[in-house]
């Protein structure tokens, strides 16, 4: 029986995992923004004209809470001064000049076989490889998994990927089969953990049928199937899915004894221990009805989200909207020339068809929302309290608890913008808590 967890909803998915992966040509000036992870962004460690290899580290941040940052392609650096960063507002970044040598740098060789058996030496290359959270949340991998040594026992896989449109996980799963078991491999290892559980909603059932037929416990890894319901990606989920503990509303999967890395991770720790390659491309699925099509794209990090667009067919309507990510929990972007990052699993580019927004939108009580979100919650209520800035209610109904999934405003029938009211909510309590502390300062 396939697992899952209380809540939730089937918006319409829209995948094309059928669609191969098209390699996407990097363009002439490739954007590397130095924050491409949760915490303090990277400092340039190259000038205007220094020349450039491919994987050559060119950012850096001696913070335990951090990731490195490395050239897509070879060249020539033509600015280092702050651009248009995808999740919003400028951020100092590395402008290169693409040379389509690719010529490779050499300074991360492939671990020995005696080092891809040491916990130490694989931690120390998944941060030195700039490996972070791709799923989206950036958080850096290495930190994650020495945080969780001798507490986690329960090590789950992400192979959900909920969000409509988005392929690159199940493509992952499917094109890199063993490679994928190697590096999941590996994070159990530096885990210190027995067994890896690889939690794979059922409408993947290729991905499953084929990562068993590897024999996957060789590895130390055994594929959970997962009931087809969003958000089971998110975080938590999979952790009640999987091992029917559940992780509280403030808390984390680490207290509760669990971690949980995603699928793109995993491969991107094979990368960089088998292959001696950094993190610096991903497959991105590029759609939405602006484009002609869908196109599961192999694209280095730093190309500018126009460019991704006309390598992948163009537009047959002006967009309305950028999203970065899928369309439930995804963040709209606000250039065509910030650069896609290593979290962008995908770039939809979507036209006034998709827009639901609805004039004054008025709450009918129906307590939809109630009944489809996954934290039990209470929308209703965390709306109301919010639209009177009611902050001992808000906090009374836990909206700081909101992962902000989309779930309940998906189910709304009113069309109420709850999960924007949710995020703005969240906002205003660091808002008023960054006062506060001012004031006791002063």
């Amino acid at each position: 029986m396939s697992q899952t967890f209380k809540g939730g909803v089937h918006p319409p998915y829209r995948k094309a995992p059928e669609i191969p992966v098209t390699v996407i040509t990097p363009p002439a000036q490739l954007i590397i923004p130095m924050a491409q992870h949760i915490s303090a962004p990277c400092q340039p460690l190259v000038k205007k004209g220094d020349l450039v290899t491919m994987g050559q580290k060119i950012g850096e941040n001696p913070a335990p809470v951090s990731a490195p940052v490395h050239s897509p392609v070879s060249g020539k650096v033509v600015a280092v001064e702050p651009r248009p960063h995808p999740l919003g507002d400028t951020i100092m970044s590395i402008v290169i000049e693409n040379d389509f040598q690719d010529t490779p740098c050499t300074d991360l060789a492939p671990l020995s076989e005696k080092e891809l058996k040491d916990p130490e030496a694989i931690l120390d290359r998944i941060r030195e490889a700039g490996v972070v959270g791709m799923g989206g949340a950036m958080f850096p991998t290495a930190f994650k998994i020495r945080g969780g040594i001798g507490k986690v026992d329960k090590l789950i896989i992400n192979g959900a990927e909920c969000e409509p449109y988005l392929n690159g996980d199940h493509l992952t799963m499917l094109n890199f089969s063993e490679e994928l078991l190697k590096g999941i491999e590996l994070v159990r290892i530096a885990s210190g953990v027995e067994k890896a559980y690889y939690g794979i909603e059922v409408n993947k059932q290729d991905a499953i049928d084929k990562l068993n037929s590897l024999h996957p416990e060789k590895y130390g890894i055994e594929i959970v199937p997962e009931a087809v319901k969003y958000p089971q990606g998110g975080e938590k989920m999979p952790v009640k899915a999987v091992t029917g503990r559940e992780v509280k509303p403030v808390g984390l999967p680490s207290g509760e004894g669990a971690n949980v890395v995603s699928t793109r991770t995993c491969y991107a720790i094979y990368q960089a221990c088998y292959e001696g390659k950094p993190v610096i491309e991903r497959i991105v699925t590029v759609s939405g009805s602006a484009l002609k099509g869908t196109v599961n794209a192999l694209t280095r990090v730093g190309t500018p989200l126009g460019y991704l667009a006309e390598q992948c067919g163009g537009f047959v309507k002006t967009p309305r909207k950028i999203v970065l990510g899928g369309p439930m929990m995804g963040i709209c972007a606000t250039s065509f020339e910030a650069p896609t990052i290593k979290g962008t699993a995908g770039v939809l580019f979507f036209t006034e068809e998709e827009d639901a927004h609805v004039d004054n939108p008025t709450c009918i009580r129906c307590g939809k929302c109630i009944e489809v979100c996954p934290m039990n919650l209470e929308p209703v209520f965390m709306y109301m309290y919010y639209s009177k800035g009611d902050f001992a209610n808000m906090d009374k109904y836990h909206v700081n608890d909101c992962f902000e999934c989309g779930s309940c405003a998906f189910n709304c029938p009113a069309r109420m913008p709850l999960t924007h009211a949710f995020k703005t909510a969240k906002l205003m309590f660091q808002a008023k808590a960054a006062a506060e502390k001012a004031k006791e300062a002063k």
